[in-house]
């Protein structure tokens, strides 16, 4: 999201929770700057009828929340905006404002986990390895080469092309970003125009990636789970992956443009309910490569096991054979449907109401 608009998503709740015409004297690091950006952003959205509704639905999670606090005792004023605070990679839990004990995490219709390299994802993280950026070898060459060098080889067929540069390896080696963009649009018209050997030769690709990926994260989950058996080796990587925090905290905001507002449970009582059993990494056939990770674990009290999954999609950052490929990781439920959060909106429902 482009920093604009997340000033603006934070002030936006920062405000609604303190409810007060001198709101932006009683938060706390905000700039005349900051001010400025809030204003310019919020005339333009009132602009649009979905613009409006955004800013009504991040000011009805901030009110979910300055209703929680008011019934714990705590006069929500004097707000500490963190947001443009930054925070160490190794951090998964953003704190965007703090009130007293509590943190906040506002979330505008962010379904984004982690923005991250494959190599990152797949090898990295199930190693307990965190904060580290790598990017390494072109992924879709190191997990599919014969895949991508026909598809390759194809669009250069159906385009017409009769030069030097044959392999992918010396495409990329040997053309400007300019050229990568013009040919990746002329592929993307290919792809259009339903040519059905290119369809079958990407879906290929796409499915060898998936296949491959999923692979390497279980290999190097199993090397993790090997070197550390303990029970609870797993839980740093669970952690990371669901923004589990050694405190309490809630995550608000708007998802699918309506407003929530969850007090995530801290990692010691979580602990005290939950086990974190396992992940297994499973292809999953789409129109990219992509890999689902389904994260497995064990209610303590009824002994019932569950699974929660999270969507990996690999793709070029800048359209086909443009950019190295990135791996974007996706929640695929509600922070509200998650069964260690606490729906905050319980006995506020005339709040949520649009």
């Amino acid at each position: 999201m482009a920093r604009d608009q997340t000033v603006f998503s934070e002030i936006c709740v920062a405000l609604a929770i303190v409810d007060s015409e001198d709101g932006f004297s009683l938060i706390k690091n905000i700039t005349q700057k900051d001010k400025e950006i809030y204003i310019k952003e919020l005339t333009k959205r009132t602009q649009t009828k979905n613009g409006t509704l955004s800013v009504k639905s991040l000011k009805q999670s901030g009110s979910l929340i300055r209703n929680y606090l008011i019934k714990n005792g705590i006069t929500p004023k004097n707000i500490t905006w963190t947001g443009k605070d930054s925070i160490a990679g190794v951090v998964s839990v953003a704190k965007d404002l703090e009130i007293l004990n509590f943190r906040i995490s506002v979330k505008e219709n962010a379904d984004v986990f982690i923005n991250g390299s494959p190599l990152t994802v797949f090898e990295d993280l199930p190693q307990g390895l965190f904060g580290q950026k790598k990017r390494g070898q072109d992924w879709f060459i190191r997990t599919a080469k014969d895949e991508i060098d026909n598809y390759y080889s194809l669009c250069r067929k159906h385009l017409g092309i009769n030069d030097e540069f044959k392999s992918i390896e010396s495409f990329y080696a040997n053309r400007d970003k300019s050229y990568k963009k013009r040919f990746g649009k002329e592929v993307a018209l290919l792809h259009s125009d339903k040519n059905d050997e290119i369809l079958i030769a990407y879906q290929n690709m796409c499915d060898r990636v998936s296949l491959v990926s999923s692979a390497i994260f279980n290999e190097n989950l199993l090397k993790f789970k090997s070197a550390y058996p303990s029970s609870t080796a797993l839980q740093p990587i669970f952690h990371y992956f669901f923004k589990i925090n050694g405190i309490k905290y809630i995550i608000a905001g708007t998802e699918k443009n309506k407003p929530f507002a969850s007090l995530l449970e801290d990692s010691t009582n979580w602990t005290k309910r939950y086990s974190f059993v396992d992940i297994n990494a499973k292809p999953k056939s789409a129109g990219q490569p992509e890999v689902l990770l389904m994260f497995l674990f064990k209610d303590k009290i009824t002994n019932e096991t569950f699974e929660v999954p999270l969507k990996v999609e690999i793709r070029w950052s800048h359209g086909k054979f443009c950019g190295n490929p990135e791996a974007k990781v996706y929640k695929q439920w509600s922070y509200m449907d998650l069964p260690w959060s606490e729906d905050l909106r319980i006995n506020n429902q005339a709040i949520t109401q649009l």
